[in-house]
């Protein structure tokens, strides 16, 4: 297990949502987040792609309900492509 592919996706998290870090878990859900609606997740789900050079499949965006399952699903992703 990586912790550097969770440190960015804490990072890129707290930038698109003017958050501290600190406040990202794996519990983290969109919910305890002030403004991730459905438009945000949108634009956090392409930043994350930009960034990670991943292309995040719709049921993977759609279907992780805590930051650790996106996590865990971007970790597979990565390893599933190399």
């Amino acid at each position: 297990m990586t912790d550097e592919l969770a440190k960015q996706v804490r990072k890129i998290i707290a930038e698109t949502f003017n958050v501290d870090e600190g406040e990202i878990a794996n519990e983290t859900t969109a919910d305890d987040v002030d403004g991730w609606d459905s438009l945000a997740h949108t634009i956090l789900m392409v930043r994350l792609q930009r960034n990670l050079n991943l292309t995040i499949p719709e049921t993977l965006a759609a279907n992780s309900e805590t930051v650790g399952a996106l996590i865990e699903g971007l970790r597979q992703l990565r390893e599933n492509k190399s």
